[in-house]
């Protein structure tokens, strides 16, 4: 009995130590301003408010982007018609240009004419310096004898030089109504040909008044975009401050959950957590199709109407984003869809054929689950098609190079940052598509957005500094012995739905290449 009495001494000495435990603990907490849930929804209402903020500015930016590819098309379809305009002066110009250089032989004729009249009036006056000299040279008695003679000459040279003169006049007045003629004509000439050069088309006032809106537009999108990365920095912080916030909240919860459980002494299993729970598939099927969604298009099964078809040949069609399972609700990355598809396909039979269709960002993920993990897997891909892919920061680079980190965005108004993006290509190799693949097909766009690098040519800085036009990155990949593939550029004319028009085109191809790993 007196042992009995001691343990329960003991247990109700054990739970006394706990209370002084637990008044100690939430006196310490007391005094480090624990979080309240008031302050972590006002953090919420911040970050909530900064993502609202960023979209409107996106879609502003979006918007103001539309807005300079309208006027760049306007400006070029104003050129155009104004160029037609000038047909007519430009011919008027070439006749001007005949009608100089008439002018200008004309000038040459009559120069030759004076030039003329001026050697025979030197050759008078050459014979008659020389009749004066033979003259000088008689003695007296001799020039007296021949003085009539000679005066008689010396008069007829006078003469012969002043029908020469009168003879030279003319052409002189005319040589100098030609040059002003001439002169008249190439300043007409001048004045036409500036209203037809192609360098003066911007200052014709329709164009030049596109031009003013164009550039105001672009000052305002680079505004917007400055405005943009001040609200990102903004979001990242308040992200930081947020998660700060939920971290301490949940720490001091766990800390009262654990004093009291102790305090009690009744302690609680823990639960599994949803994002633990184990992927499950329905039964075994031939064949597995995974269709992998982009951002632009979330849901690519409303284009591809594949669902039902594939399930008709008795294969299971999963729908997927390209960043999980969970119909797109997740990390900006890839990484989720990565680890859900590795936890699949260990469910999958090795006999089993696997299918891969991504589009966009999706298709990134799909090369990515493709090359990595089934091929750490040991698993092969029977199918694997992508429609427009790119990877990283919405990049076509970042998916088809190995890229050491992300490029960045070409911007077409920043030479510098194109150098950038130009030299994270260049330094990288290109994307091996493995021999774990059977098939690959390929298809992408280089006309409109989808791939933020779309462009096909962008300006960049070379090596002197000098201004050049470089291509982006192509959408082709290296293909490993083994694999068979099928790389294609298709082409929609600059359609700013490019993207949405490849995935509608190849929803009419897919069943036809879909049928024989089908069957």
């Amino acid at each position: 009995m007196a042992s009995l009495h001691f343990q329960i001494l003991s247990i109700d000495c054990m739970r006394l130590f706990i209370r002084v435990c637990v008044i100690l603990s939430c006196m310490l907490w007391g005094t480090a301003q624990a979080v309240t849930q008031a302050q972590i929804n006002t953090s919420a209402s911040k970050v909530k408010q900064l993502k609202q903020d960023i979209s409107n500015t996106e879609s502003a930016i979006s918007n103001l982007e539309k807005s300079l590819w309208s006027l760049d098309k306007q400006i070029l379809d104003q050129r155009k018609l104004i160029r037609e305009e000038r047909t007519e002066e430009r011919k008027l110009v070439h006749e001007a240009k005949r009608e100089l250089k008439r002018q200008t032989f004309e000038i040459e004729r009559i120069e030759k004419d004076i030039s003329l009249v001026d050697f025979d009036i030197d050759i008078v006056r050459r014979d008659m310096e020389r009749d004066q000299q033979r003259h000088g040279a008689l003695n007296v008695l001799k020039q007296r004898l021949a003085q009539g003679d000679y005066e008689a000459r010396q008069q007829e040279y006078q003469a012969q030089i002043v029908a020469l003169e009168k003879k030279k006049q003319p052409l002189l007045s005319e040589l100098a109504t030609a040059k002003g003629k001439l002169t008249e004509l190439q300043s007409q000439l001048d004045a036409q040909k500036e209203d037809v050069d192609d360098n003066s088309l911007d200052k014709d006032p329709r164009i030049a008044s596109l031009i003013s809106q164009r550039d105001n537009t672009a000052r305002k999108v680079n505004n917007l975009r400055a405005e943009l990365k001040n609200q990102q920095a903004k979001l990242n912080k308040e992200n930081q401050e947020f998660n700060s916030l939920v971290t301490q909240f949940k720490r001091e919860q766990s800390s009262k959950q654990q004093s009291i459980q102790a305090e009690t002494a009744v302690p609680k299993p823990a639960g599994k957590s949803p994002a633990a729970a184990e992927l499950k598939l329905d039964g075994d099927h031939d064949a597995y199709v995974f269709a992998i969604s982009g951002e632009l298009e979330p849901n690519i099964e409303d284009t591809l109407h594949l669902k039902s078809w594939v399930e008709s040949y008795g294969a299971k069609y999963i729908q997927a984003n390209w960043n999980g399972f969970d119909t797109g609700a997740g990390p900006a990355n890839s990484l989720g869809f990565q680890e859900a598809f590795r936890d699949y396909i260990r469910q999958i039979p090795k006999e089993a054929k696997l299918i891969l269709i991504g589009h966009g960002l999706g298709g990134g993920a799909a090369i990515d689950a493709a090359t990595r993990i089934a091929y750490s897997e040991k698993r092969t891909i029977d199918f694997l098609a992508v429609l427009d892919p790119i990877g990283l920061e919405g990049l076509r680079a970042n998916i088809v190079y190995d890229t050491k980190g992300a490029c960045v965005k070409p911007d077409p108004d920043n030479t510098m940052t194109n150098a950038e993006y130009i030299a994270c290509i260049k330094s990288a190799k290109k994307r091996l598509i493995t021999s774990n693949i059977k098939f690959f097909y390929n298809r992408w766009q280089k006309d409109a957005k989808g791939p933020l690098d779309y462009q096909r040519q962008i300006p960049s800085i070379d090596a002197r500094g000098n201004v050049v036009r470089v291509p982006t990155a192509s959408g082709r990949f290296n293909i490993e012995n083994g694999t068979e593939a099928d790389q294609r550029r298709v082409y929609f004319a600059g359609d700013e739905d490019a993207h949405r028009l490849l995935l509608a085109e190849e929803a009419k191809v897919l069943p036809k290449l879909l049928v024989q790993h089908l069957r």
